[in-house]
């Protein structure tokens, strides 16, 4: 982790400030210690870089699973393989949401952004070479955030990047503490309102919170099985309506996709249903 970050670090739980504990650092980065927690008497670890508010089990660390995360990361998406499943039409909407996030969140002057939920790196590989600042990351899965570590340091932009193993709905970062915030598709994950409540908490007063995500259209299978596994936001003008009930302002809604789903055994979208790709900013 950078250790210029550690002010802003806080217990998710308590909201406590926490006590950096060093064992191994460089110039301007911990790579191994602890963040202690006084008032929980909770440790978080500093493994290899990565800071880490989930326990680290046995499973995380299957050498055949991360091979596998790692082989992902350092095939598919450095070689940008991932480009062959979109169509012709895809491609282009995909561009025009990427660069009306980035046009919403003023990334060149901002000191510290926060990008959740982040996956394989597509959207964030592409504004890093924007920011100057301080870049944090918050990923749910212990793997993914080993590769996309792998992944940063192969194509030379990590040295400015924080990543943290963790939950976005229970954020360990102060109140006010953030510049700007992004989440490509964050909303297409269960129970995420709660994230969405703190990214309001933590943004810096002014400061803006860009996402996207998809919604179906009603009676379809996969709006069915996105009510089930409580993903909230797969219906129209929902993600509208919640920032406007948490007090975002200047809210932006685009559509930038509608069509039908070709890839045979998603999850979500389900093969042959329709879809709607969506982009929403607001201002704190």
């Amino acid at each position: 982790m950078r250790q210029k970050l550690t002010s802003i670090i806080i217990c998710p739980g308590c909201k406590s400030p926490l006590r950096l504990e060093i064992s191994d650092k460089s110039k301007s980065r911990v790579h191994n210690g602890g963040l202690l927690c006084k008032k929980c008497n909770i440790k978080f670890g500093i493994i290899d870089d990565i800071v880490c508010f989930k326990s680290v089990t046995l499973k995380d660390k299957n050498k055949t699973k991360l091979q596998k995360i790692r082989d992902l990361f350092l095939q598919q998406e450095y070689k940008k393989e991932w480009l062959k499943h979109f169509t012709k039409q895809e491609l282009p909407a995909l561009k025009k949401e990427w660069d009306w996030m980035v046009n919403n969140l003023n990334l060149k002057k901002n000191k510290i952004h926060l990008d959740w939920a982040t996956g394989t790196g597509r959207f964030l590989r592409n504004i890093l070479k924007i920011i100057k600042g301080e870049v944090i990351v918050v990923e749910f899965d212990y793997p993914t955030c080993l590769g996309l570590r792998a992944f940063l340091k192969k194509i030379g932009k990590y040295s400015n990047v924080t990543i943290i193993y963790g939950d976005a709905r229970i954020m360990p970062f102060s109140d006010n503490s953030i510049d700007s915030i992004s989440s490509w598709h964050g909303l297409d994950e269960p129970n995420i309102n709660k994230a969405i409540d703190e990214s309001k908490r933590v943004l810096k007063l002014n400061k803006v919170f860009s996402a996207a995500g998809l919604f179906y259209k009603k009676e379809s299978e996969s709006l069915k099985i996105a009510k089930k596994w409580k993903i909230e936001f797969a219906e129209e003008n929902m993600a509208y309506r919640y920032f406007k009930r948490v007090g975002f302002k200047n809210i932006k809604h685009k559509t930038f996709f509608e069509g039908k789903w070709l890839e045979r055994g998603s999850f979500l979208p389900r093969f042959g249903d329709y879809y709607t790709s969506y982009a929403i900013s607001g201002r704190k």
